[in-house]
């Protein structure tokens, strides 16, 4: 029987080199359109472009951030489908890897802003229609358009979730219809080999992503 063939250890990480690391601010200008800490993006790019898989010291060291806060960044990109986590016997530690789905990250993050943004205003509209009842009686006007709004609202959500769900499942069916397709659009995407990217005119390569309106200046979902 021929020994079993054992994986070589994985380079030491050297760092990224300048241009790499300018490349940085693209990925949290992406996150951040969607919500997130700039953090959240930062972290992302490391790993995508390191080319390697990471550990949570590395990242630390790489970004120049806080135990916690890498620790605290990593746990939360895994729990959004953004990265992928598994444990090096040799190392004897986490390592990290990027998922190359931005479907994926989107449509988990659109599910849960959309979660947060119902419950919100679900929360708001209930004490109001209480207010309302107490004060002016349930046979008020206003009692009314209430218990519609709050009506119509939940069948919203669960529309919505019915969406997301029904996406996510095609996305993880690799014998769908919506999940082949992609596949097929990312091979094509992969073999043009940079030739789509350099047919785009260069004023849309440079075009800013706008910013969505918060209240603070890294909001993130919660």
């Amino acid at each position: 029987m021929s020994p079993k063939s054992e994986s070589p250890p994985q380079a030491t990480f050297e760092g990224l080199d300048p241009e790499l690391s300018e490349a940085l601010t693209t990925f949290e200008a992406f996150f951040k359109s969607f919500g997130f800490k700039r953090v959240h993006g930062r972290v992302w790019g490391l790993l995508v472009l390191s080319g390697q898989s990471l550990s949570s010291k590395e990242v630390m060291n790489e970004l120049g951030i806080s135990q916690g806060a890498a620790s605290t960044t990593l746990k939360q990109l895994i729990e959004w489908g953004a990265i992928q986590s598994s444990f090096d016997t040799d190392r004897r530690c986490q390592m990290h890897t990027p998922v190359g789905n931005t479907l994926s990250i989107v449509a988990t993050v659109l599910r849960r802003r959309e979660q947060v943004a119902f419950a919100h205003f679900h929360t708001g509209m209930s004490q109001t229609l209480k207010h309302v009842n107490d004060k002016f009686g349930s046979k008020d006007p206003r009692a009314l358009t209430l218990r519609s709004i709050l009506s119509t609202c939940e069948i919203a959500d669960a529309v919505m979730q019915l969406v997301f769900t029904s996406v996510s499942g095609a996305l993880g069916d690799p014998q769908s219809m919506l999940s082949r397709t992609i596949q097929a659009a990312l091979k094509f995407g992969i073999g043009m080999d940079g030739k789509k990217l350099a047919s785009i005119p260069e004023h849309a390569v440079d075009a800013e992503i706008p910013e969505i309106p918060s209240s603070g200046e890294d909001r993130h979902i919660g």
